[in-house]
């Protein structure tokens, strides 16, 4: 990651709202789920250079080897809504 130091100011600012709501309260939870997501896409977009959507779709594919329901087929047919959304942002993003 090129801010080696956002995962530690991350892990302050937790600790910070832990001390005063603790990891169970709702701004904890929320604050950590959003941070998750916000890093994850920082480093795919800033370091490593790879699609987070290809990613995604490789593993898909790659686990629908040992899960059948994951074909493309099934996989349309069982998760209509997500599948739906990767559609779209396979035609929407752009670089």
């Amino acid at each position: 990651m090129k801010n080696k130091h956002l995962k530690l100011e991350v892990a302050n600012l937790l600790e910070t709202v832990d001390k005063t709501f603790g990891k169970d309260s709702v701004p904890y939870q929320n604050l950590d789920y959003y941070f998750d997501i916000l890093v994850t896409v920082y480093e795919y977009n800033c370091d490593s250079e790879k699609d987070l959507l290809g990613e995604l779709k490789d593993l898909i594919n790659k686990l629908s080897e040992k899960i059948p329901e994951l074909t493309p087929e099934q996989f349309r047919e069982k998760y209509p809504s997500i599948s739906q959304m990767i559609d779209y942002l396979d035609e929407w993003l752009t670089d």
